[in-house]
């Protein structure tokens, strides 16, 4: 395996570096919000469309505890440049490092520096699945029409700069994407806060995998924090159909994952600076999204291939290949 950094000459970089040089108490200062949306790609999907009527965001205690009043964003700024009161996206036109702003700066959303949980609010016609080899809308189910994420930090230095916007909303749809029923009995898709992160310094990664893994079947990239010692395979203990096994799970899901394009590529975009591992299964077994399966991580037929340590930093592209076994 082998990997490198390459550090990414931005405008936003350079703006953050500004503002913190030129703020003495960047905690008492308000900040301006703007938001984009990406995705990582979903198998047997042609599109992953999701309609928002509203953003909340609602201001957090240290303890956990909602403080003070919510903001709400009932406009947004659509691709034309318009302002529009709802927003539809296909999130699959946004994979990878590419993203779309929905939330432009010149909206002049001021808040206050903190921790903020957000709230979408959801228009359920507008928000549907269409499947590979099948024009039919199948539709996304969310629970009152509402999907609260987790925290994130406002600060003044987080600025947008150009058409990046400040804020990422990032889905992850191999985890957060779920189909209830099967393919006979499809009653529609859901999606849920599990493997949904919002940032707002990030990095990337990328890479190539050998075509002696990719040959024994379909691969997919998994990312665990820099500590873990197990590797599990995706679950949600969170979600309402969950399983969980007689044996207490020990093993620690991956952060995201992806899979490995035909021509032995891939890459995870909007990745939070940190230590983290990559490892890579592949296999014709299906990894269950919902359930905790058990696979052995990471494996490739009869391969174990070395799990990559590795370092994320703001602005930073790091490239991670899984090259072809040595020799017997």
């Amino acid at each position: 395996m082998t990997f490198n950094k390459s550090k990414m000459v931005s405008a936003l970089a350079m703006a953050g570096i500004l503002t913190l040089t030129g703020c003495e108490s960047d905690e008492a200062k308000e900040a301006v919000f703007s938001l984009g949306v990406s995705d990582a790609p979903v198998e047997n999907a042609e599109e992953v469309n999701i309609e928002l009527d509203q953003v909340k965001l609602i201001p957090m205690n240290e303890d956990g505890s909602e403080k003070g009043e919510e903001v709400i964003v009932d406009t947004f700024t659509n691709e034309a440049g318009e302002e529009v009161d709802t927003i539809q996206v296909n999130l699959l036109d946004f994979q990878g490092t590419s993203q779309i702003k929905i939330i432009d700066e010149t909206q002049n959303i001021q808040l206050d520096a903190g921790n903020y949980e957000m709230e979408l609010v959801v228009v359920d016609a507008g928000s549907y699945v269409i499947e590979q080899g099948d024009s039919a809308q199948q539709p996304i189910k969310i629970p009152s029409s509402r999907l609260r994420l987790g925290e994130f930090e406002v600060a003044s230095q987080y600025v947008q700069v150009g058409d990046t916007p400040a804020y990422t909303l990032e889905f992850d749809l191999t985890q957060s994407l779920v189909q209830r029923g099967n393919a006979i009995t499809n009653n529609g898709y859901i999606v849920k806060p599990h493997g949904v992160r919002i940032v707002s310094q990030y990095g990337d990664i990328s890479g190539t995998v050998a075509g002696d893994y990719t040959n024994l079947g379909t691969c997919s990239v998994y990312v665990y924090a820099g500590d873990v010692v197990e590797y599990g395979d995706l679950f949600d203990a969170n979600d309402d159909i969950f399983d969980a096994p007689v044996e207490e799970i020990t093993a620690a899901a991956p952060l995201a994952t992806v899979k490995v394009a035909d021509d032995g590529s891939y890459s995870i975009g909007f990745v939070a600076p940190g230590d983290y591992q990559a490892a890579l299964y592949c296999s014709v077994v299906e990894d269950n999204n919902v359930q905790f399966d058990g696979l052995t991580i990471p494996a490739a037929g009869e391969i174990t291939p070395d799990v990559v340590s590795f370092s994320v930093a703001n602005q930073e592209s790091v490239t991670v290949n899984f090259d072809a076994p040595a020799a017997q």
